[in-house]
């Protein structure tokens, strides 16, 4: 019998079998310089995947993406074309081809592109990019009543693209005179996403110049608690400032509270067993700390004493809400504490504590005066437990002393939309009981010793008027619970929405994090992507079977944006470092395995700079509003200049551990806790410290293994 056909077949198999590998192997190399920000070697893969016609990987538009990135345009603008003619080619392609000639100035094809993307693209999120980038041409060749229609269309496309699509028909009916539509329209972008500093810039503007003074120095003030070096909001806020009567807290919106709401007599809901406390810092301000105050107002809902550690008890006769002053002499340097008529009840320079005598005790803090109110929250807030004052050489700053458990009931109330799942608040609850006894472990060294801040720094609170009883339920249920890697008490950061792929921990290069592996937040299985052009769609449009989208109040902003920034915005962001002259690129530097961006680089036509991390990229693309680093970026031009950047973007927040929205999301389709904080924390257990299952007996004598690795404070060296 011959058998030189079955070693020929044999051969050939091989010989497939190797090329194939080859073709994994460059596709894996490419993508890989591609992250690394090696775009010109990126493209050299995919070129040589082209020359072997090896069309299953999108060679040409992967190479244009990294063309682009390398800022090479008119090099991948062949490549897009031969990419868009390809059978089947669908609205990623061809919005990329228009987007690439918008940024070379042509403005006819840019529009014929766009067009042509409207009638090849198969979604919703595609076909809004395509009638928003239609608009965009027309607003950038002055035709701005042509760009109306294109961009109402685009508005109710698709979910993700109306923000945007609001600020440049916001844009469009100023270019035509029409203030008031422009004020609507500026208002829907903000609606949809809070976070569009754009849109925000440009109401605070219009506000100033139609004299709507109160609503310019609000708008103004919201801005610089993002940005405080927004030179153009701070000289609106000063125009605007005379225009304001009486208390500028109250002109602003802040939450005042007239009494305290919790019934110190109350048995509902039963006490915790466990007797942990936490000491938070109120009012956290932008310098990581409580912020400095002059004077404020407390009542206290049951009897209560004021004491310190240096002189004992300053006074036990308080009695249920009364109200009592507390302020600093600026003369005097000390802080008198006085009662409703004002007679000075004591004075001290030390610390000192007012204690209420109820276990359900509570000090509602009134009307605080606060040197810089610039990012903090100055609101009223009732507070559980004790409240100590620390004095400063400029005032005092105060710190609640409360059981771990109570401090609970308002973080988790206000991480979660009102009406999630019970499980959803256990999951939180469990989350945020980690995240606090890792941070009791790891508290910095102040004066203040407090563990956390009541901001957004870990975990944000307000006190008992945030307080909803499904969350309190959620706390109690689990009580004691915490997230433990190798025994020890894990360190558990959460976020609002991780886009559809939460980070891995040692990624992102912050301890206690190494053991944080990434999770897929998603019912379906995700395709990670290989490739540039993967990553472009992924940022885009959000894949089905997303957890966020679940939830019982689905917010699209959080799972997508696009943010459109004018390059000269940038331009003012970048010269509080370092004047590097007009833009003319801006590059990826790094990404992480999960796309996320590490570091840019500006380039401009006198120097440089390069942006390490998330707040110094957040700081220059959109200070304090950034909503994540998982983005791609698409530069459009004047000339050789930047004119405008726009931002496609998945996700909100750090993509570290727990998204929130995926939590109730994974609860609303029945989901239990356990199973939910698996699916974030896979390397994780839950324990409960009080009564550790497992645990040996302890020797004689000992503190017991549990004990010992379960601590909430660093050993004393």
């Amino acid at each position: 019998m011959n058998k030189t056909p079955a070693v020929l077949l044999a051969l050939f198999c091989a010989a497939g079998a190797r090329a194939a590998a080859d073709i994994e192997e460059t596709v894996r190399t490419s993508y890989g310089a591609y992250r690394q920000g090696r775009y010109e070697d990126s493209a050299s893969g995919w070129r040589y995947l082209s020359a072997l016609s090896i069309s299953a990987h999108d060679p040409e538009a992967n190479e244009a993406l990294a063309l682009r990135e390398a800022g090479l345009l008119e090099s991948a603008l062949p490549l897009w074309i031969k990419a868009s003619l390809v059978e089947g080619a669908g609205g990623l392609i061809w919005n990329q081809r228009a987007w690439t000639s918008l940024a070379l100035g042509r403005l006819r094809q840019a529009s014929e592109s766009f067009a042509k993307a409207v009638d090849r693209s198969s979604t919703t999120a595609m076909q809004a990019e395509a009638q928003l980038g239609l608009g965009l041409a027309f607003l950038i060749d002055d035709k701005p009543r042509a760009a109306l229609e294109p961009l109402r269309k685009a508005s109710v496309s698709g979910p993700y693209a109306i923000s945007a699509a609001a600020q440049l028909t916001a844009e469009a009916a100023l270019e035509v005179g029409d203030k008031q539509a422009a004020l609507t329209y500026l208002r829907q972008a903000l609606d949809i996403d809070p976070l569009n500093l754009e849109a925000l810039q440009s109401i605070a503007s219009l506000f100033d110049k139609i004299g709507d003074n109160r609503a310019a120095w609000r708008t103004a003030r919201r801005l610089l608690s993002l940005d405080p070096g927004d030179a153009a909001a701070r000289k609106i806020l000063g125009r605007n400032s005379r225009h304001i009567i009486g208390d500028p807290d109250l002109a602003f919106g802040a939450r005042r509270l007239s009494r305290p709401v919790l019934n110190a007599q109350s048995p509902e809901p039963p006490l915790p067993a466990s007797k942990r406390t936490i000491r938070v810092g109120l009012y956290g301000a932008p310098d990581g700390r409580p912020a400095v105050m002059t004077r404020c107002y407390i009542i206290v809902n049951s009897t209560f004493k004021a004491a310190s550690a240096s002189y004992g008890t300053l006074r036990d006769n308080g009695e249920p809400y009364d109200q009592w002053e507390i302020e600093y002499g600026a003369d005097s340097g000390v802080v008198e504490v006085r009662d409703a008529a004002r007679n000075i009840l004591f004075v001290s320079k030390q610390p000192f504590k007012f204690s209420p005598d109820a276990a359900r005790g509570s000090i509602l803090v009134k009307s605080a005066k606060i040197a810089e109110t610039l990012g903090v929250d100055i609101g009223d807030r009732e507070v559980r437990g004790a409240l100590e004052v620390v004095p400063t050489p400029w005032g005092f700053r105060l710190v609640e002393e409360v059981p771990l458990e109570l401090y609970l009931y308002g973080v988790v109330s206000l991480a979660l939309p009102e009406g999630s799942p019970p499980e959803a608040y256990k999951a939180q609850a469990v989350a945020a009981r980690t995240a606090a006894a890792w941070a009791m472990g790891h508290r910095p060294e102040t004066l203040e010793r407090f563990d956390v801040l009541d901001d957004d720094s870990l975990q944000r609170t307000i006190g008992v008027s945030g307080e909803l009883r499904a969350a309190g339920d959620g706390v109690a249920a689990t009580e004691a619970f915490v997230l433990t890697d190798k025994g020890a008490v894990a360190r558990a950061p959460a976020h609002e929405d991780s886009g559809g792929l939460t980070e891995d921990g040692r990624q992102s290069g912050e301890a206690g994090l190494e053991a944080l592996a990434s999770a897929v937040d998603s019912s379906r299985p995700l395709q990670i992507w290989n490739s540039p052009l993967d990553l472009e769609r992924f940022a885009r449009e959000a894949p089905e079977g997303l957890y966020s989208e679940a939830a019982p109040v689905p917010t699209p902003a959080s799972i997508r944006w696009l943010r459109i920034v004018p390059a000269k915005a940038l331009r003012e962001r970048i010269a509080r470092r370092k004047d590097i002259g007009a833009l003319r690129r801006v590059r990826v530097v790094e990404r992480s395995a999960t796309g996320r961006v590490k570091a840019i680089e500006i380039l401009g036509s006198r120097g440089s700079q390069i942006y390490v991390g998330r707040q110094e990229m957040a700081s220059v693309l959109s200070p304090g509003s950034l909503r994540s680093t998982l983005f791609v970026l698409q530069p459009l031009f004047d000339g050789k200049d930047l004119s405008r950047l726009l931002i496609w973007g998945a996700g909100t927040g750090s993509g570290l551990g727990l998204p929130r929205t995926g939590t109730a999301g994974q609860a609303a389709q029945g989901r239990p806790w356990r199973t939910i904080l698996k699916t974030y924390f896979p390397g994780y257990e839950a324990k409960d410290l009080d009564h550790p299952a497992a645990a040996p007996t302890a020797a004689k004598g000992g503190l017991g293994p549990y004990r010992k690795t379960l601590n909430f404070r660093r050993p004393k060296k």
